[in-house]
């Protein structure tokens, strides 16, 4: 696609009619891609087993009802890559729940072989698998296989609209603004626990913390983040409807603008303010990282974004003083009583990559494989996360698949930070900042990975996924022709005509 034809794709795709049939089937989908956002988010962030199976089953039965009438096409060639990539991931935990022979699995796992052999002296029953618990890593295999087929449709979704996705981003917008007002409800009455969760060790747990429906508020931190970013890139790019040229005037269009964007702004506010009263310092120094980044890709329009989080800041400070900010600042001052007990973690996890370098433990086994490892809690605690993604990643994987994998991710990341500041001068400013704030966003979450198990939480993966998604559709077509529109004055006079209109 030219430069020219960009332009005219993202500005005019408003007056293209569309048939009834195509507009149900568009309908669907997005209800389609939606719901299990919505279901994992307002149920403890899918933390539960049985709730992210659950929630995964019926996305496969609603996709299949839903394909008996409907067709997907092929993936567009910039995906067929990551397609064959997916897949090849799925290989990893469908070899390590495989029966081996003993000889072999002594070679690839000898530890895991030695369990074994102690097991078969008090029975028959022992399955000569890597994995040390083979339901656990095909249920999570299985969730896998929900992420890229997730994946896959949202794109579809996208890609079917050619102007800004706003059925998207008003979806994350309220889902963002009524956890934020539920956080800070929570933080307003100490004994307001979690919704629907009455169990005393987590629901009654945290009291005075704002942590939505989320069971742990470093992962309703990490959730916040994920969206604000694009939230305030959304706002400042906000236009009046084109319907509403014929029925107010220039003035009274600004006016209602206007309003939009005050609105906008203090829920906004609202949801940084959640964030901050999480207290949780990962996810605080993460929300800065994205500023940060936010901030240097936003081109022409970083003033804007500076004012528009000033703002944000001042209605902040405003309700934090009411509310206090103390308990948040002794959190700050005692961040070595936290860190203590990761690092502790830490080197537990470490020992057992050490003892299973090449292939791992198998995925979604780290709270089997930790039993025998564990020193950083008493008898009657048990660590069920690692407290780092990458750490517990290696652990479940093992060092080479993990060191693929996580080299991939952030190898990818590296590489869109670097084609959006060369695009940051020829792309259209919108879709530049749009771009800017969801890459800052999956950069400030991969951050807090490192002291955090976000990814072990279900919503958090799955709006991650939509993020990446999210940044893939608004960059699309402008990345690979960056060079050749940069020699093209006209077309650079397009975008920017565009960008005003």
């Amino acid at each position: 696609m030219t430069s020219h034809e960009r332009v005219r794709h993202w500005t005019h795709s408003s007056d293209r009619p569309t048939l009834p049939d195509q507009g149900r089937k568009a309908k669907t989908l997005r209800v389609l891609v939606l719901a299990p956002i919505a279901l994992l988010t307002f149920f403890f962030g899918g933390a539960r087993p049985w709730i992210w199976q659950s929630v995964a089953g019926l996305f496969f039965i609603c996709l299949g009802a839903w394909l008996l009438r409907h067709s997907i096409p092929a993936p567009a060639k910039h995906l067929r890559g990551f397609a064959a990539m997916a897949c090849a991931l799925m290989l990893v935990p469908l070899a390590q729940t495989i029966p081996l022979p003993a000889a072999l699995l002594e070679i690839l796992s000898p530890v895991r072989a030695q369990w074994l052999k102690a097991l078969l002296q008090f029975g028959n029953t022992a399955s000569a698998t890597i994995s040390y618990d083979t339901l656990a890593t095909w249920t999570h295999g299985a969730w896998w296989g929900f992420l890229i087929v997730f994946a896959a449709l949202l794109s579809q979704a996208l890609s079917r609209e050619a102007k800004l996705p706003t059925w998207l981003l008003h979806f994350l917008f309220v889902l963002a603004g009524l956890q934020a007002m539920y956080g800070i409800a929570q933080t307003l009455l100490p004994a307001l626990g979690v919704l629907w969760d009455t169990h005393a060790a987590t629901g009654l747990a945290y009291k005075g913390y704002a942590r939505g429906t989320f069971i742990n508020r470093n992962h309703f931190a990490a959730f916040l983040g994920l969206l604000w970013p694009v939230l305030l890139a959304y706002l400042l790019v906000l236009k009046s409807p084109h319907k509403m040229e014929r029925i107010l005037g220039k003035r009274q269009r600004a006016q209602l603008l206007l309003q939009k964007k005050a609105f906008g702004i203090f829920s906004l506010a609202l949801v940084v303010l959640a964030l901050f009263f999480s207290q949780s310092r990962g996810g605080i120094l993460s929300a800065m990282l994205s500023f940060t980044l936010l901030s240097l890709f936003a081109g022409q329009w970083r003033k804007r974004v500076t004012v528009a989080l000033a703002t944000c800041w001042i209605i902040m400070l405003g309700y934090g003083a009411v509310i206090g900010f103390e308990g948040l600042t002794n959190r700050f001052l005692q961040f070595d009583q936290g860190m203590t007990g990761r690092v502790e973690m830490w080197k537990d996890g470490w020992k057992i990559v050490q003892d299973h370098p090449l292939t791992g433990t198998g995925l979604g086994t780290y709270p089997e494989a930790s039993r025998a490892y564990q020193n950083a809690f008493n008898p009657e605690r048990r660590a069920e996360h690692a407290h780092n993604d990458y750490l517990e990643t290696t652990v479940e994987l093992g060092l080479p698949a993990a060191c693929v994998l996580i080299a991939s991710i952030w190898g990818l990341w590296c590489l869109r930070a670097v084609l959006l500041w060369r695009a940051r001068k020829t792309m259209d400013p919108d879709r530049l900042l749009l771009a800017a704030g969801s890459l800052a966003a999956l950069g400030g979450y991969m951050l807090h990975g490192w002291v955090e198990f976000n990814n072990a939480i279900p919503a958090n993966q799955l709006t991650a996924v939509t993020m990446a998604a999210f940044h893939f559709h608004i960059t699309a077509g402008d990345f690979p022709a960056s060079g050749k529109a940069a020699k093209d004055p006209l077309a650079v006079g397009m975008i920017r005509l565009a960008a005003r209109r």
